[in-house]
């Protein structure tokens, strides 16, 4: 039996709700509750909350995507060339990917600005990584093809790079 001073869910007649979202005051579920820095709000609140930051506009993401896909394309270029220093080089200019894209669109953020970088970074990456992986499709060239395996190897720790650099940079997270 349910005490008379709870809410109950309208979902679960049987359980009580003890949170109440502190900007709305509805009441929710410890399921449905989201944690913020400022204590538990329910899904809506959250959703209109995260709606105030998106300020990118028509332009932006296009920009974005094309501004991370040409730095990946060029650093992956120069990736193969300069062999070990790719692993102080490729989160520098994951950074500077990040930084460019970030002056372009005159600080504006969102999610959809995020996986823009994201998604250029990959796919500038990709075509000279590809490029370098024909030679091992084809089954006459056997030996030839060896050479080519280290500059590949550190096109592709450059990719791995670059991508987490500039993903990171532009979603805020800070690793301590």
């Amino acid at each position: 039996m349910t005490d008379s001073r709870q809410p109950t869910s309208l979902d679960n007649p049987q359980e009580e709700i003890l949170l109440r979202c502190n900007r709305c005051n509805k009441p929710i579920t410890p399921e449905t509750a989201v944690l913020t820095p400022t204590g538990y709000r329910c899904k809506e609140c959250v959703r209109a909350q995260q709606k105030v930051f998106d300020t990118t506009k028509g332009l932006d993401v296009p920009l974005a995507f094309i501004i991370s896909a040409a730095i990946a394309f060029a650093g992956s270029w120069l990736a193969g060339r300069i062999g070990f220093l790719v692993l102080f080089v490729a989160p520098g200019v994951g950074t500077l990917t990040a930084n460019v894209v970030r002056w372009v669109v005159r600080r504006r953020r969102s999610k959809a600005l995020n996986k823009a970088v994201l998604w250029g970074s990959i796919l500038g990456s990709l075509p000279l990584i590809v490029m370098r992986l024909l030679p091992f499709l084809n089954l006459n060239s056997g030996l030839t093809a060896v050479g080519g395996l280290l500059p590949l190897v550190w096109q592709g720790i450059f990719a791995l790079l670059l991508i987490s650099s500039a993903y990171y940079q532009t979603t805020g997270i800070k690793l301590s």
